[in-house]
């Protein structure tokens, strides 16, 4: 169940997420805008996500998909953890492990039969995404998770998002701060904000940055999220592009 919930989310990102072009510059500017707002770098986040056929696949064939992509990462004689789920209307492959000590690797691949009211072929789905600690890697890896997914006929929805954290809560003052400095780093303007007890969420666009996603007939690329945890006594912040596709 956790897996379909996991495609609930990402269709609904695919929705409202155009086709995107990796871009080099977009991934090394997430990394110098956390310099700029002065976190200490945590982790890097890159995932991508498209319809790759009209086919409804069996497990061997979607076993077929995912050893392409290994081989693009160059592991595909690594140990994987694979787990499968299937009923008559749907087949689910997920595979996820470690590129190295610091970096894991999770590819989904589910293939639907879509309901009768939709009057729509079966579709096959894919989910690349890679995490971790390296941000020297970061432009590295978001290559190949694009090609992974070009390299299957897919439709690139690229996002991408880096995580630093600071010591202890911030005030007010301190965020607006922070966001200033990113703002200044991105040129970012027509900026979005959401707070409330525990995160603090903007939006806005960026000349710099390349992709965008539209809301309300205005485009947004940056998106930058700033929470206190009570349990570690730290404000963790997140920036992505166009959106922060992760958990926070």
């Amino acid at each position: 169940m956790k897996l379909i919930k996991c495609f609930v989310v990402v269709i609904l990102i695919m929705l409202l997420t155009p086709g995107v072009a990796f871009s080099r510059e977009d991934e090394q500017l997430l990394v110098e805008s956390l310099k700029a707002a002065g976190a200490q770098p945590e982790m890097m986040d890159i995932v991508d996500w498209s319809v790759i056929n009209r086919e409804f696949l069996d497990f061997p064939q979607m076993e077929k998909c995912r050893d392409e992509i290994l081989d693009i990462f160059g592991v595909k004689d690594k140990k994987f953890d694979i787990t499968k789920e299937n009923n008559e209307t749907y087949r689910i492959l997920n595979t996820e492990g470690k590129l190295n000590s610091d970096t894991f690797l999770q590819i989904i691949l589910q293939t639907v039969h879509l309901p009768e009211e939709y009057k729509k072929e079966p579709q096959t789905y894919l989910v690349v995404n890679v995490s971790g600690r390296k941000l020297g890697e970061f432009v590295d890896y978001g290559q190949k998770v694009q090609e992974a997914v070009l390299s299957l006929k897919g439709e690139s929805k690229i996002t991408s998002c880096v995580t630093g954290v600071f010591n202890g809560k911030l005030d007010e003052a301190k965020q607006n701060q922070i966001l200033e400095n990113i703002y200044g780093c991105l040129k970012i303007s027509d900026t979005q904000k959401v707070k409330d007890e525990v995160n603090f969420s903007v939006m806005g666009y960026s000349p710099l940055l390349t992709n965008g996603i539209q809301i309300l007939d205005k485009t947004y690329n940056a998106h930058i999220t700033m929470r206190y945890n009570l349990e570690d006594d730290k404000t963790y912040i997140w920036i992505g592009t166009p959106v922060i596709s992760l958990e926070y």
